[in-house]
């Protein structure tokens, strides 16, 4: 794998039908959508712990059945914290409170943002739990309210190549009465076990399916417009480059022709569905002026791997 990179840093936009992709608090009775407010108004969203959660459960249906290489945390919450053995523990890290066990995670991923407002695509549906009474060939049941909507998401992650498969070391001099402690990282793994699991990774972004109420609501929360950067210095600054205009579905092109051009060097590549966006026409233009390659997301995830080395 090249070592010149640093991070993997990717910002997308995902558009779904109408679901219920992480629920709020709720009440009695009711089934509601994660919320945040902007300028007073209503806009949904799923949290970070949610989207790591979709991408962990990716990873896992990509390994064989009975595996042990993908620990399930206990009851606590606590997962193994074997980086070494486990891929979920090396990539997402984990906090064990007894013993300040903890590994920062080299994954990060932030929640995913509805970009419209509510208050033009929220609606409740009424959901029915049938259980069987009793009396023989009667059934009941309970009425439950549920808030669904459909909406446009801005979703980022971004992967610190350094420490994937390594931790963290401490060495200490004493050449002079003050010590001097450097960081450095060992390696835990060897370099084909860390390339398959940065390719697993990037396998999830573009496979990852299990999000809540799909029983019922069934959608697709997968990348629709995604911009990806390998990354010689680490920045999150690309997560800044996907915006929409305030009216329609339109992309800012200022907005991601300033983000482009503040990490010229970098390598980009990008993935667009048409239909999606109101303005393709005019994105297309944007990145071709930078000389990036445009392809379907599932094919840009291809191209990341392949120019980092990974098959």
């Amino acid at each position: 794998m090249k070592q010149e990179y640093k991070a993997i840093s990717m910002a997308w936009l995902s558009r779904t039908g109408l679901t219920n992709l992480n629920s709020g608090e709720g009440g009695f009775n009711l089934i509601d959508v994660k919320k945040y407010k902007w300028e007073r108004k209503e806009y949904p969203y799923v949290s970070g712990q949610a989207m790591r959660f979709y991408l962990k459960e990716a990873i896992r249906r990509k390994l064989d059945p009975g595996t042990r290489e993908a620990c399930v945390p206990d009851p606590q919450g606590e997962a193994c914290g074997e980086p070494d053995k486990c891929i979920l523990c090396d990539l997402f890290g984990f906090m064990h409170p007894r013993g300040a066990k903890i590994r920062l995670s080299p994954t990060k991923v932030s929640p995913a943002m509805g970009l419209k407002p509510l208050d033009g695509t929220l609606v409740t549906d009424f959901l029915t739990r049938r259980h069987r009474a009793e009396e023989a060939g009667r059934l009941e049941g309970d009425i439950v309210n549920v808030e669904l909507s459909t909406n446009i998401y801005k979703v980022g992650i971004c992967l610190d190549l350094l420490r994937v498969g390594r931790e963290e070391a401490f060495e200490t001099f004493a050449e002079t009465p003050r010590l001097i402690r450097s960081l450095k990282f060992d390696d835990i793994i060897d370099e084909k076990e860390r390339e398959r699991r940065i390719g697993l990774l990037l396998d999830a972004v573009k496979e990852f399916s299990d999000y809540s109420k799909q029983a019922r609501l069934l959608t697709d929360f997968t990348p629709d417009v995604i911009i990806a950067c390998l990354q010689r210095e680490y920045s999150h600054r690309l997560q800044k480059a996907l915006e929409l205009e305030r009216d329609g579905l339109k992309l800012s092109i200022p907005r991601l022709d300033q983000v482009l051009r503040e990490m010229i060097g970098e390598k980009f590549f990008a993935g667009i569905l048409d239909g999606v966006l109101e303005n393709t026409k005019e994105i297309h233009e944007t990145l071709k002026k930078f000389k990036v390659e445009i392809t379907t997301p599932r094919e840009m995830i291809g191209k990341v791997k392949s120019e980092i080395g990974i098959v």
